[in-house]
């Protein structure tokens, strides 16, 4: 079984020395103060809960999140459009052919 990872005050559960990797990959980044690399952790720890929250809500299990949830939630709300690319719908190949070949005939 997982262990269940708390909240503390002031802490956060995202290991910030990989988001000051991933901010650093970034051309544009230069030097990021602890307090910048701390509000970010957070707010990526806020979002991915809430987005967490709603795809549990909207799901019918209740206890579990799938992926077909967090795609059904990412592909139906406007402002999570930036991650359509990243969670996309899961289909069939045959329904991709098929949605390829009538791209063609028109």
């Amino acid at each position: 079984m997982a262990e269940k990872q708390t909240e503390k005050d002031g802490q956060c559960v995202l290991p910030l020395s990989r988001i000051r990797t991933i901010m650093k990959s970034s051309p544009d980044v230069g030097s990021i103060s602890h307090e910048a690399l701390f509000l970010t952790g957070k707010a990526t720890e806020m979002f991915v809960k809430n987005l967490a929250t709603i795809s549990r809500e909207k799901s019918k299990d209740k206890m579990n999140v799938n992926y077909k949830d967090l795609a059904e939630v990412v592909n139906s709300d406007d402002v999570l459009q930036f991650l359509q690319d990243i969670i996309p719908r899961k289909i069939k190949a045959r329904e991709y052919l098929e949605k390829l070949e009538d791209e063609d005939s028109s």
